[in-house]
């Protein structure tokens, strides 16, 4: 099966931060000892994309939330997030990367 993403793009000034995450867990709630994690509809759903145009969405970010298996797994291969800075809440990854200018 072809993973699948949701995202929205948001833009404050010169900052485009991109809200993307798997496809199956938008609108899931996780939580683990005392950290909770919501994929919200409104905030990581509106557009889909597959694999190659979230690199191109992901490259065109300042900022980037992402929540998923797939969508870190991706950000992993790419080199666009370093393993040891990915957290996990009930074995969900979710990274988070600044590109600072």
């Amino acid at each position: 099966m072809v993973p699948m993403f949701d995202y929205k793009v948001f833009r404050a000034g010169s900052d485009v931060l991109v809200a993307i995450a798997d496809s199956s867990i938008v609108g899931k709630k996780f939580s683990e000892g005392g950290l909770e994690l919501e994929v919200k509809r409104d905030f990581y759903g509106g557009m889909k994309c597959d694999e190659r145009k979230a690199v191109k969405i992901v490259n065109s970010a300042t900022i980037v939330n992402a929540v998923g298996k797939d969508i870190v797994s991706l950000l992993l291969k790419k080199g666009f997030v370093d393993g040891d800075k990915v957290i996990k809440v009930q074995k969900i990854p979710h990274a988070q990367i600044v590109v600072v200018k």
